[in-house]
């Protein structure tokens, strides 16, 4: 149960593998993760939420809209105290949903699905699965989960095109940024603005109830990393049921270090691989059950609501003076979610 020092023939002899050339089948095995026969966990786009948190849109929400019969300066003191709400509505995205494997465990009952070492006499011993674990599969699950593009891994983007080496999962987004449209019901205005049945106000804000009028500003979709170009990796050495040292063909240990990973990165304690969404800001979350540092997949995801409001006054002619507030302004974060993976 250690780090052991696999084995393979150069060509003459039998001689120990150096770093670089274990670290060349850790790679392989990171590599074949993104084989979907090998890839313990999957992220699907089904509207269920099933073990991935939501994520909430905020939007600023028109202050309450007063009529008089005579003045504007009626209305005063009513729209000094109802000012545009800010995040007053919301809608909850739960696109997402984790879907983790079931892999069976490669076990090694017969001492032939893990490389030979050299033990403390010289002898030619089989690693156990622990030791297989702990001198690759481990190392390879950290490279998985490192952040950089990894072939099977997930990640955020703001379009369903142009994301090279990548697969869409969804053309349905899993999140869409909304905020009141202030270009299209009052023109974007910034200070106090008296109209007078002059369209594009007219039928849009002053003659309607609802106070939340979205606008998309902006989508967000998941993706997967495809595979790229693995380099060849050393072939390391086995026994056969002859209990004779063989050299196996590299399909067929591509099977068993893919195997191998698949039942790593599902059922080794501190190495199971995961996602979830965290959020900064108001709506804040932080992944709790990592046991290393949760690395982020792509774009941020940003809900952003407006930073300030303005009063239109309307006279649509005869006695009808209306005035309401209304949401303006820049933008605003409301909370930041990033979509990261982890072992735990």
């Amino acid at each position: 149960m250690a780090v052991r020092t696999p084995l393979y023939w150069d060509g003459t002899s039998i001689v120990e593998m150096n770093a670089s050339q274990i670290g060349k089948i850790k790679s392989r095995m990171a590599y074949l993760y993104g084989n979907a026969t090998y890839r313990s966990v999957d992220l699907l786009v089904d509207g269920l939420g099933t073990s991935i948190r939501r994520m909430t849109d905020s939007r600023d929400i028109a202050g309450a809209r007063r009529v008089d019969g005579q003045r504007f300066s009626d209305n005063n003191t009513h729209i000094s105290s109802n000012p545009s709400i800010d995040a007053g509505a919301t809608t909850t995205y739960d696109q997402i949903s984790l879907s983790v494997g079931s892999p069976s465990d490669p076990g090694d009952p017969n001492n032939l699905n893990y490389p030979l070492y050299y033990d403390g006499d010289g002898n030619l011993q089989a690693m156990t699965q622990t030791d297989f674990d702990d001198t690759f599969s481990n190392d390879a699950t950290d490279l998985i989960v490192d952040g950089t593009d990894r072939g099977g891994t997930y990640t955020i983007f703001t379009d369903t095109t142009g994301l090279a080496n990548h697969t869409l999962v969804s053309s349905t987004p899993v999140f869409t940024d909304q905020q009141y449209n202030k270009n299209y019901i009052h023109g974007g205005a910034t200070s106090t603005t008296n109209i007078s049945g002059v369209s594009p106000y007219d039928g849009r804000f002053t003659t309607s109830t609802a106070s939340d009028q979205p606008v998309d500003i902006q989508n967000y979709y998941l993706w997967r990393t495809d595979q790229v170009a693995s380099s060849d990796y050393p072939i390391p050495l086995f026994f056969n049921t002859d209990n004779q040292f063989e050299i196996k063909d590299s399909a067929t240990v591509d099977t068993l270090l893919g195997n191998a990973i698949n039942y790593a990165t599902t059922n080794n304690v501190n190495y199971r691989i995961s996602y979830d969404i965290e959020g900064s800001g108001t709506d804040a979350f932080t992944i709790s059950a990592a046991a290393n540092t949760p690395a982020a997949r792509g774009s941020s995801i940003t809900d952003t609501t407006l930073n300030a409001d303005v009063r239109i006054n309307d006279q649509d002619g005869g006695d009808t003076y209306i005035s309401q507030n209304l949401p303006t302004g820049g933008n605003e974060t409301e909370t930041t979610y990033t979509l990261k993976i982890y072992r735990y």
